[in-house]
């Protein structure tokens, strides 16, 4: 028995700095296809081995990080187990943005990316409607692009989106600085142009700082464990792949959604157009993390008030903001998506 535990020892401490020194980048675990791009930006198309004939999924991530997270690993990917159950798959991938991106805001990631790309999805397929899932700050553009095109968008899934964010946690001081106009930081991101990412992790650390210490104890515990040690890896570098932010963009975040909290009044005014979340009557799934640090539940479900979908659906499911990656795709919501998507 002492045997075995040495050996277990030392399988445990090989493991970790095998996997703390493995400098390997993260590949996509199915095959795929690039169908549209935009400077450094892709839309790529998974077909299902076992495509069941439904409306397919376009999935649309936050512009802040890259989603390698939805295709973590082999046994970890959202992308899998969508294909998995005969859905194909689209996925935009915002890239790293050039400096003639620099005033791409808002709008402009609605119109010229989002759009062009649910519309090539849906000809790509032959199909007049889309199911159109959205993450984080992807969700919360889904929601704008949706209330838009209610008639392209049959289902609306959104995983911790972020709809109200007077409820953003530990920002309280500043966001009334900002919306006093005692703090002016939308034109120095305007002039900045393109913004680091390393601007944008400390910013993310800023907020949750022990999710960033944590994780090494949890390999250091479980570092015998090869398949635990890749699934660590992949998600640990996810964490630090945060992209550049346009100046335009994050002058509209600070704009549009933490100091006027525009989502919240329900209707708004973007470019000369105006955006009425009364106007989504797409049947909708509503995803939260009981322990989400950044998008608490609190944030996310008052969407559920403004939206006219007479089918709304909601989910809590265990752990924090990434544990989608696990929990997200539960056995029911893959049912009331069959249901939905024929």
């Amino acid at each position: 028995m002492k045997e075995m535990n040495n050996e277990k020892e030392m399988a445990r401490w090989k493991g970790f700095m095998d996997t703390l020194q493995n400098k390997s980048e993260w590949q996509p675990n199915f095959p795929r296809e690039e169908i549209w791009n935009l400077y450094n930006s892709k839309l790529w198309f998974y077909a299902s081995e076992n495509n069941n004939g439904h409306i397919p999924v376009f999935l649309l991530y936050s512009h802040i990080n890259k989603p390698s997270i939805l295709d973590l690993t082999k046994e970890h990917s959202l992308i899998g187990k969508f294909l998995g159950e005969g859905y194909d798959v689209y996925l935009l991938e915002f890239g790293e943005p050039v400096l003639e991106e620099k005033g791409v805001g808002l709008a402009e990631y609605l119109s010229h990316y989002v759009d062009p790309c649910i519309k090539k999805a849906l000809q790509h397929c032959g199909k007049k409607e889309i199911s159109l899932s959205g993450f984080c700050l992807g969700g919360t553009l889904a929601v704008i692009y949706a209330a838009l095109n209610s008639h392209l968008i049959r289902n609306l899934i959104l995983f911790v989106t972020p709809i109200d964010f007077d409820q953003i946690p530990d920002y309280h001081s500043w966001v009334d600085a900002l919306k006093k106009d005692e703090l002016d930081v939308t034109g120095i991101m305007s002039d900045i142009g393109i913004i680091p990412a390393p601007f944008i992790r400390y910013g993310m650390r800023a907020l949750t700082s022990p999710v960033y210490f944590s994780p090494y104890l949890s390999l250091l515990n479980k570092a015998y464990d090869k398949d635990y040690a890749h699934y660590w890896l992949r998600f640990n570098q996810w964490t630090n792949d945060h992209l550049p932010l346009t100046g335009a963009m994050g002058r509209d975040i600070l704009t549009y959604f933490i100091k006027e909290n525009v989502l919240m009044g329900g209707e708004f005014k973007l470019s000369g157009e105006t955006i009425d979340l009364q106007s989504i009557d797409s049947n909708l799934y509503l995803i939260s993390s009981q322990y989400d640090q950044l998008v608490p539940p609190s944030i996310s479900t008052p969407l559920l008030e403004l939206v006219s979908s007479k089918n709304k659906q909601t989910a809590e499911v265990a752990g924090g903001h990434a544990s989608l990656i696990k929990y997200g795709i539960s056995a029911e919501l893959i049912e009331w998506l069959h249901l939905h998507s024929k």
